[in-house]
This record gives structure tokens, C-alpha cells and sequence, in this order.
């Protein structure tokens, strides 16, 4: 289990999750990896029962569009694929629909 917790600023909006100072949130892996160089988060991988048994997050297509290319290298990076292989956001979308598919459950 990964956790975030906003320590500067008062909101800060990412992957359909928002963020208030100081409250902490339980986040995905993908969330935690892009959240970890950020300055503006203390992020935590917490040890315990179900930390191996996180489910899959399955992002849909609305979502994907929603984001930044960032946030699609990022989850690209985590399924496995290579960022740099994609030329454009509907490569990037296509690839992470087809692989979070067909490698989650």
C-alpha cells in the first residue's frame, strides 16, 4: 500500500485524485512513483498484510485523455513498455489500454 499526503500548496489535482494540505490519501503505485520527485508531497510505502495484493488500477480511456504525457510515461513505464516508442498520446492511450487488459488480473 502507497500513501501521499499534500505538505505544500492547498489543493493539487492528478489522476482523478484531489489533494488537501495535510490530509493523507492511499494512492496507487503508478500515483507514488510520479508523486515521489515532487517536493510538494510526502509519499510513503506503507509494510503490511495486503501490501502485495494492491489490485491493478484499470484507467479508462476518458481518463487517459484527461492526462498529461507525463503521467501516460509514467504508467506506460509501470505496464512495462518503453515511452519513448509512442509518437503521440493516442499511441500512448492505445498501449496502455491494450496492456493494463491484458496484464492485470
Amino acid at each position: 500500500m502507497y500513501t501521499a499526503k499534500l505538505i505544500q500548496g492547498k489543493t493539487y489535482h492528478v489522476m482523478n485524485k484531489v489533494f488537501k494540505i495535510g490530509e493523507e490519501q492511499k494512492v496507487s503505485k503508478d500515483l507514488y512513483i510520479y508523486l515521489k520527485p515532487n517536493k510538494a508531497f510526502e509519499v510513503n510505502e506503507v509494510q503490511g498484510e495486503n501490501n502485495g495484493g494492491e489490485e491493478p488500477i484499470h484507467y479508462t480511456e476518458a481518463q487517459l485523455k484527461g492526462m498529461q504525457k507525463s503521467e501516460h510515461e509514467t504508467i506506460i513505464s509501470n505496464l512495462g513498455g518503453n515511452p519513448s516508442d509512442f509518437k503521440n498520446a493516442d499511441e500512448r492511450i492505445a498501449f496502455i489500454l491494450n496492456h493494463q487488459e491484458n496484464g492485470g488480473e
